[in-house]
């Protein structure tokens, strides 16, 4: 699969003048787009851009839907899944107002391989709260990097002991499993920490409280 961003930096001034001192004032916006390729049957996805006018799945997919696409949102509370199916042009199912937001995640289930793309502005400051067991998150950042390692270069999750990630390989059907314990990553990966691409979502086992995985974004 093959994912292409683009980010643009826009920055406006305005200048505002007070006794005789005259001071600038920015306003910093990252806005973009992501091609997320979806192939034949099922993959987890992440939507890491804040759209307009909200990050529902049917404004999100539409576009890219054919029919018999399916969407299934996990529910940690009762570990089933929401799910909404494109038939015949429009949406139907469990609940029509399902978001996907910036560290969110969901399976998608496609017929064909299609490309959906999402368009909207970077969440510069966020947090996600990461429920005890099982979840599906995502970074709020479009980042591929090291989950726990610190940002800027990594994506700054607070891993805990016996915490495990489960990545969905399409190819496969099955998981990529990484699991930290006694203060290193074991797994599938080899050791490495996981590195979860952009616009990937994942499944999440949180061993221990409920956390939050708090990040600020900055722009230079």
């Amino acid at each position: 699969m093959r994912t292409k961003t683009l980010l643009l930096t826009a920055v406006l001034g305005v200048a505002t003048v007070a006794t005789s001192l005259a001071q600038a004032v920015y306003s910093v916006n990252i806005v973009g787009y992501i091609n997320k390729a979806l192939p034949t049957g099922f993959t987890m996805v992440a939507n890491q851009l804040n759209a307009s006018p909200d990050n529902k799945v049917t404004t999100l997919f539409t576009a890219a839907a054919v029919n018999n696409m399916a969407v299934f949102k996990f529910n940690p509370a009762t570990g089933g899944y929401v799910q909404l199916t494109f038939v015949d042009g429009a949406w139907e199912g469990d609940d029509l107002n399902m978001t996907l937001s910036p560290g969110e995640g969901v399976f998608v289930y496609s017929p064909s391989a299609v490309t959906a793309t999402f368009v909207g502005e970077v969440q510069l400051t966020s947090s996600v709260t990461v429920p005890g067991g099982f979840s599906i998150i995502s970074s709020v950042i479009p980042q591929k990097a090291a989950l726990d390692a610190a940002p800027p270069a990594g994506l700054g999750f607070p891993i805990g002991a016996n915490d495990s990630t489960f990545q969905y390989n399409p190819a496969t059907g099955g998981y990529i499993q990484n699991s930290f314990v006694d203060g290193a990553w074991e797994g599938d990966g080899g050791g490495a920490a996981p590195q979860p691409e952009v616009a990937e979502a994942f499944f999440f086992y949180n061993a221990g409280a409920a956390k939050p995985w708090p990040r600020t974004f900055t722009v230079n």
